[in-house]
């Protein structure tokens, strides 16, 4: 008896031994895995600081370059061309888009209410839009303030809808310096586009397609073509009887490569064309 007892008490020993060898054991596992946790964390950390840092200095250098690169604009020491198209989408939409990407540049494109599916195209292949009119009935945009704004924020909200893009570039029809508008009426206009962060641009080399249908592409390719200024916005239009707009646009492409200049598209830090000039929003009275 006294031998089967002491048996147990081995076999329990034995137990509480083992016991506390698992526990050990599992404490000194859980310990190591911590402790590699910790050591993993603290590598994280230190390489997400490097990389912050790198980060950092990169934004600073791509913010110093840009001011540069701005700064040789506004010196004329870099030639920018915007290409721009009014009117449109249209059926020669995508003539110029192919065009446009065969000699990889990005134009700005002033779109009005139609086709719209069109619009996240254009952006889609890396090209800008600009508001230019819903309607494009100047005898309805043109009658009082009230009208030109609710055409004008139909066609941003259209714009958005179909690009997620709040668009606040803009371009009158027939222009600032329409005589459609009167005088008081423009500066209301002009004056509220201010305050709600709205920019106009006209253009300053017109390509007269304009002018009427089948303009002939040697005289699209003489107008449309401007090298006495070191940033230059050209008025085309992209409309379905602009045929030889389309036609003229890859040699008025080459020509501003000739000449040495640059395509971008228009962006709110774009030099400001105008042919009548934007208050800045501070030097507006509150």
């Amino acid at each position: 008896m006294k031998k089967g007892i002491a048996i147990i008490g081995i076999i329990a020993a034995c137990a509480g031994f083992a016991y506390s060898g698992w526990h050990i054991l599992g404490t000194t596992s859980k310990l190591v895995k911590n402790h590699s946790l910790n050591s993993n964390i603290k590598k994280l950390e230190k390489e997400k600081s490097k990389k912050e840092k790198v980060l950092d200095e990169l934004t600073k250098k791509n913010e110093e370059l840009t001011a540069k690169y701005e700064q040789m604009k506004k010196d004329g020491k870099i030639k920018i061309v915007h290409l721009t198209f009014d009117d449109g989408p249209s059926n020669n939409t995508e003539k110029i888009l192919e065009i446009l990407k065969r000699n990889n540049i990005k134009a700005t494109f002033f779109v009005i209410g139609h086709n719209q599916n069109k619009y996240k195209e254009i952006i889609d292949a890396g090209h800008a839009i600009g508001l230019h009119s819903y309607t494009h009935d100047y005898k309805y945009i043109y009658a009082n303030e009230h009208n030109f704004f609710e055409d004008l924020y139909r066609l941003r909200d259209a714009v958005k809808a179909k690009t997620g893009k709040d668009v606040r570039i803009t371009r009158f029809p027939g222009g600032s310096s329409n005589a459609i508008a009167s005088k008081a009426l423009k500066q209301q206009i002009i004056t509220r586009m201010a305050r709600e962060g709205y920019i106009y641009h006209d253009w300053n080399c017109d390509s007269t397609d304009a002018s009427g249908n089948g303009v002939p592409v040697q005289k699209l390719i003489k107008y449309g073509i401007c090298t006495n200024h070191p940033e230059i916005d050209v008025l085309m239009h992209d409309t379905n009887v602009k045929g030889t707009t389309v036609q003229a646009l890859q040699t008025i492409i080459d020509g501003y490569r000739k000449a040495g200049y640059s395509f971008e598209v228009i962006t709110p830090s774009s030099m400001k064309i105008q042919h009548v000039k934007q208050p800045e929003l501070k030097d507006l009275k509150k």
